[in-house]
């Protein structure tokens, strides 16, 4: 792992997996600053953390001056949250994709994104597709290091309440038994270690465009 020192910036910090990513850049000696997007004030004080409060309209004015070196995107809604289609779209495609690439223009070298398992430019549900969209549009961005991870059910305490993710949850630990081979990319998977594997990964250096399934996530924490 490289001793160079970097700076991140967390698009999506206050949500399941950006909490964690928050949570490990922090504790790492590799970074030396992180910029941690959101829409609401985070409840955390570090010397290293310096808190955006931003949203699609107002971003880029923010990043004026900053200088990142790593782009961790976790953001994303859902149709409970956001029910308008455009609104939703805008929200986990238009905003990634405007702040990889101004960032990309400004030197950012890595990129890490969370997708979804089943994401596709041809899936006929609208979540995926949108996914796929994503995945397509930063592929074609050029970032030297650009890791894509498309994990199955999320585990984890979120913020607000989501009831079918919730029930979700507490039937995968069984569910899990059944799902081997080929179907082991379907097993559940903690927050904890999506985000981590995206901080490894980060630092690895490791140059090209790599899509990571459920396991490799595992793999990789």
């Amino acid at each position: 792992m490289s001793k160079k020192k970097y700076t991140a910036l967390i698009l999506g910090s206050t949500g399941l997996i950006g909490t964690e990513i928050l949570q490990f850049l922090l504790k790492n000696e590799a970074y030396t600053h992180v910029y941690a997007v959101s829409r609401q004030p985070i409840s955390l004080t570090d010397p290293k953390l310096i808190p955006i409060i931003a949203d699609y309209d107002s971003i880029l004015p923010q990043l004026e001056g900053c200088t990142i070196d790593h782009l961790y995107c976790a953001i994303g809604t859902t149709k409970n949250k956001v029910p308008d289609e455009t609104a939703y779209y805008k929200i986990d495609h238009d905003y990634p994709i405007l702040v990889a690439s101004y960032l990309k223009n400004k030197g950012c070298k890595t990129i890490c994104i969370v997708s979804s398992i089943g994401a596709n430019v041809q899936a006929n549900q609208f979540y995926l597709k949108l996914k796929g969209k994503v995945e397509q549009a930063i592929i074609a961005l050029g970032i030297p290091s650009t890791f894509i991870f498309r994990p199955s059910l999320l585990m984890g305490k979120r913020k607000e309440k989501r009831l079918l993710e919730s029930i979700a949850q507490k039937v995968s630990p069984l569910l899990n038994i059944f799902l081997r081979g080929r179907l082991k990319n379907y097993q559940s998977i903690a927050a904890h270690t999506v985000a981590s594997a995206m901080v490894n990964l980060a630092l690895s250096n490791k140059q090209g465009t790599h899509i990571y399934q459920t396991q490799e996530i595992k793999e990789n924490a």
